[in-house]
């Protein structure tokens, strides 16, 4: 492993390490199996120890824990059913020609805090999942975070509705006082619910439940790159800044509202993480709804 690669990797770690109580007020545990590729080998670290790491080389197709193979290239993710979590170094990104207004090591780190995140998520998330996706007709394969903006992303008033709620959203965030940003809040969760009662019903009444998974856990995952890119060692930004490099184009419905949403429950709701990651029932709404007075 080149140098800067395995000095990014012990840092992108660390940082992850030092997340969980910081920002999520949580008792850190042990890593996952980490699967690190460059363009040579996939480096596995058991429990994200980097001493004792193995290397087996690849031919531009790199072998994960599970047996699964992906080609060389940016990749990062966390799989919850293998238990492990997955991503190439930053020579295999720079050599895409990946780049960020952040800087490309700090984004990585972002990227990383994300997926972490997901490990820590996945157990909850699958028991509110479980039979949702089957009784609307998603196959595991199709089962995403972008699985409701998959399906009704061609609709053109579910699109206008649900761009009222999100933009409601980021206004309360963004509110001069707490008073007015509990009142945009309130707004957008009524917003939230008109919504999944106008097209969430009958045979689509499963998609309200994955709607509210995704919109938390990638929500969550969002707010802790924000909240990493304020911090001194993710470069201090500004909160505008750090809000623009998180967002990008906004491109993903799940992860842009939940930003949203997560942000108006982290400014409403005091300790809210001790909620969300307590029980698989508080997700997006009901913790929205907590922050509104509920």
């Amino acid at each position: 492993m080149d140098e800067d690669d395995r000095a990014w990797l012990a840092q992108a770690l660390e940082t992850w390490r030092g997340a969980e109580p910081r920002w999520l007020g949580l008792a850190p545990q042990p890593l996952p199996t980490v699967a690190a590729v460059d363009s040579q080998c996939t480096y596995l670290l058991l429990r994200g120890e980097i001493e004792g790491m193995t290397a087996e080389p690849h031919s531009g197709v790199a072998t994960l824990p599970d047996g699964a193979e992906v080609p060389l290239g940016p990749i990062s993710f966390a799989s919850g059913e293998g238990g492990y979590f997955a991503m190439s170094l930053p020579s295999v990104w720079r050599a895409a020609g990946v780049s960020s207004e952040v800087g490309l090591e700090r984004m990585m780190n972002g990227v990383l805090l994300h997926e972490m995140m997901h490990i820590r998520q996945t157990e909850l998330a699958n028991q509110a999942l479980t039979g949702k996706s089957s009784a609307v007709g998603v196959s595991d394969d199709e089962l995403t975070d972008d699985i409701v903006q998959d399906r009704f992303g061609g609709d053109a008033e579910y699109v206008a509705a649900w761009s009222r709620e999100r933009d409601a959203l980021f206004a309360s965030a963004g509110a001069t006082d707490d008073s007015r940003a509990r009142d945009l809040a309130g707004e957008a969760l009524a917003m939230m619910r008109s919504r999944r009662a106008s097209w969430f019903t009958g045979e689509k009444a499963g998609f309200a439940v994955m709607d509210d998974v995704f919109l938390t856990m990638e929500g969550m995952g969002q707010w802790l790159i924000y909240q990493y890119f304020l911090s001194p060692e993710g470069g201090g930004h500004a909160s505008s800044d750090a809000l623009r490099a998180v967002r990008r184009n906004g491109r993903w419905w799940s992860q842009d509202e939940g930003l949203a949403l997560i942000l108006v429950v982290d400014r409403l709701l005091p300790d809210w993480q001790q909620r969300a990651f307590r029980d698989p029932d508080w997700r997006a709404e009901r913790l929205l709804a907590a922050a509104v007075g509920e």
